[in-house]
């Protein structure tokens, strides 16, 4: 996943022991000065919002989804972008991947349409995580997210293509029509 042309997570596969910039949460070593903003990168956190951003990454589910809920729900925190950008990075557990998507669909962060049509679009994906993308991208909108959801909507996972039909009714401004598969 990359932002003008740098890995958004620092580079690499992703490392749990990073440390992050507390002001865009760009990933790098402790103690390192931030290429984007000039902070020192630190494991310590200094409030509580730096201590959800962490826990962000948590392998403690429960903690995790909290994190993203309080941050991206009530919040609105935009520092949560790159964290949850990590989250889509794992590929053996779909908890962290529909968490991420839900997240970058809460925030609401135009920038996470790439990354999300990249998860909606990867048949290889646990289709949770892909309709929580679908939904994601329905919430942000815009035309890449339109494009992707055009996409989509020919899925041979059912549960996908009408979450992307969905989304896409949503973006239109159309009622959302419920449909239960899978």
């Amino acid at each position: 996943m990359y932002r003008d042309g740098a890995p958004l997570y620092g580079g690499g596969p992703v490392d749990m022991n990073l440390s992050f910039c507390p002001s865009c949460r760009r990933a790098a070593p402790d103690g390192e000065i931030c290429l984007s903003c000039g902070l020192p990168c630190t494991a310590d956190a200094q409030d509580y919002t730096e201590m959800l951003l962490q826990t962000i990454l948590s392998e403690e589910t429960n903690r995790a989804g909290m994190a993203v809920d309080v941050l991206t729900k009530w919040v609105h925190e935009p520092r949560a972008f790159v964290p949850l950008t990590m989250l889509l990075e794992r590929n053996s557990d779909p908890f962290p991947l529909v968490l991420g998507a839900r997240g970058l669909g809460w925030l609401g962060n135009p920038e996470a349409a790439p990354v999300l049509s990249f998860l909606l679009l990867d048949e290889a994906k646990p289709y949770v995580a892909r309709v929580a993308a679908a939904e994601a991208l329905g919430s942000i909108g815009g035309e890449f997210a339109h494009h992707a959801l055009k996409q989509a909507k020919g899925s041979p996972r059912s549960s996908v293509a009408d979450a992307a039909m969905r989304a896409l009714k949503v973006i239109e401004g159309t009622p959302k029509i419920a449909v239960d598969h899978d």
